[in-house]
């Protein structure tokens, strides 16, 4: 974004209700009601984490096709996108664990790779009443308070897959470099069974899941000044990934000010801006 280092940062991080860890990573509000970097692109990279998006203001654009919806869901990304500030941005951002998007959102399989208005997941009038109800608290601090009883009570009324503990426990292995017959074999499944259920409700694959993992890790790494070739057994492995995944390599890559300001603000925060 270019951003000025006087300027206050454009992005909070808040914790949520201890009742949604392991659920939710975290609320990221990102504001600039003054209109400072309207226009100016902003990528964003393949994240293994989906997005409960809710803007307060102006919404942004998309891929340069159209304005996002004023309330949506981003599910999985297997690829860097790119979105314009509007003239006066105020949004919040539940980032949502794999299975924080099982538990919350079963059978949301479809929203991996796009950006789904949450009235066509929710209807209009459970969509509509959110992002009034949070447009009404505006105030960081109550939007909080309001998305985290917001989500306990979809978490209440919503029926767990029964597949959840399994699936979650093969997420966190592959997660932390297993293969998917690992994976498996820790959720007492087979490994065709373990890939319906991440189609069915995450969008991808178990290896599709495990190569994003594994290229999320390497991106924080380098954000943070960490080890960039973890997860990969050599550096021409993983420039052939970020090529893929990113359009670059880690030699050229230089972390962006929002990036910063992240890893700053939470050392553990999902690596979503670049």
């Amino acid at each position: 974004m270019g951003l000025a280092r006087a300027q206050p940062s454009p992005i909070r991080i808040v914790p949520p209700d201890p009742r949604l860890h392991g659920d939710v990573a975290g609320y990221w509000f990102v504001e600039d009601l003054a209109g400072v970097h309207a226009a100016q692109p902003v990528a964003t990279g393949p994240v293994p984490h989906a997005v409960l998006s809710v803007n307060l203001a102006v919404p942004n654009v998309a891929d340069g096709v159209g304005p996002v919806p004023r309330a949506s869901l981003l599910g999985l990304q297997p690829r860097a996108r790119t979105w314009w500030p509007s003239s006066q941005t105020y949004f919040v951002m539940a980032m949502l664990t794999p299975r924080g998007l099982v538990r919350l959102f079963p059978a949301a399989g479809a929203s991996a790779g796009a950006l789904v208005d949450l009235a066509a997941v929710l209807g209009d009038r459970g969509a509509r009443t959110l992002a009034d109800d949070l447009d009404a608290a505006w105030d960081p601090a109550r939007v909080t308070a309001q998305l985290d009883a917001w989500l306990l009570a979809l978490r209440d009324r919503t029926r767990a897959p029964v597949e959840l503990a399994p699936l979650a426990h093969a997420c966190s292995a592959l997660a932390g470099g297993a293969s998917v017959d690992a994976a498996a074999r820790l959720a007492r499944c087979h490994p065709r069974q373990l890939h319906r259920w991440c189609v069915r409700h995450l969008g991808v694959g178990p290896k599709a899941l495990m190569d994003l993992e594994r290229a999320h890790a390497s991106l924080r790494a380098v954000q943070r000044g960490g080890d960039p070739l973890i997860g990969y057994a050599d550096a021409p492995h993983q420039i052939r990934a970020w090529r893929r995944r990113f359009g670059t390599t880690p030699g050229r890559y230089a972390a962006g000010e929002l990036a910063r300001r992240v890893a700053a603000a939470d050392p553990d925060a999902p690596a979503f801006y670049l």
